[in-house]
């Protein structure tokens, strides 16, 4: 899989106008709506390799479908990395439950303290690792959405499960997350030359075509996959 993941993006007849567009969309991103296109390609390619068609990445058309995508992974992932925030800042608040404690003062006092220590600590552990499952979970989210086309299969338990607990899923995780490194790494050795700073957004978005592509072969191969309900080039119902 990390082999095809990699030639994945140098595909088809068109990969150099491709790179190109989702370069210059990534470079673009900080105004939000090129970002928005360059997700919703991302979307489109984890619901073509679902579908098998794997031999090359898409082409940049359809915009309006693309911006819509977009616009619905981008929700899919505020909505699943909402629960960790708030548990974060519930953690950052207990962070006062010693001081309280401490001003008490007394033998209650420091009971109080120590107990708040223990919340405290409690609180960034569950943080932790609902943030971890969240992160872990996201692209199963917004693969559900990409092979079913409709937005509440992100948010299946069901779906999700079949999913996450899934090895193939895992092993496209993993290979999705060693590619990125891999692209960091190449961008933070390129930064170094002035022509390499301008090839970072190419390099970011071939890295996350390329993720985008394991995380599809992976989910290919779970339930989800194997009961795809619609081809890769159906519509989205909302």
């Amino acid at each position: 899989m990390f082999e095809d993941a990699i030639e994945y993006p140098w595909r088809g007849e068109q990969r150099v106008e491709t790179v190109v567009i989702g370069g210059v969309l990534t470079l673009l991103g900080i105004l939000l709506v090129p970002i928005l296109f360059v997700n919703g390609y991302h979307v489109r390619v984890i619901r073509q390799v679902c579908a098998g068609e794997s031999e090359a990445p898409p082409v940049f058309d359809d915009w309006g479908a693309l911006l819509v995508d977009g616009l619905v992974a981008l929700l899919i992932g505020f909505a699943y990395l909402l629960v960790p925030v708030v548990f974060y800042l519930v953690s950052w608040f207990a962070f006062f439950i010693p001081f309280l404690g401490g001003s008490l003062g007394g033998s209650a006092g420091d009971v109080f303290a120590v107990l708040g220590v223990i919340a405290v600590l409690a609180f960034m552990l569950v943080a932790f690792l609902v943030g971890l499952a969240a992160v872990y979970l996201l692209p199963a989210a917004v693969a559900a959405y990409a092979v079913t086309g409709e937005i509440g299969s992100a948010f299946s338990p069901s779906t999700i499960r079949s999913v996450g607990g899934n090895k193939a899923y895992l092993t496209g995780v993993v290979v999705a997350v060693a590619i990125n490194f891999l692209a960091q790494l190449a961008g933070n050795v390129v930064v170094f030359t002035i022509i390499g700073i301008v090839l970072i957004p190419f390099i970011t978005f071939y890295g996350n075509v390329a993720s985008a592509y394991a995380i599809g072969a992976g989910v290919a191969d779970t339930p989800l996959g194997a009961d795809e309900p619609e081809s890769a080039t159906s519509q989205p119902t909302y």
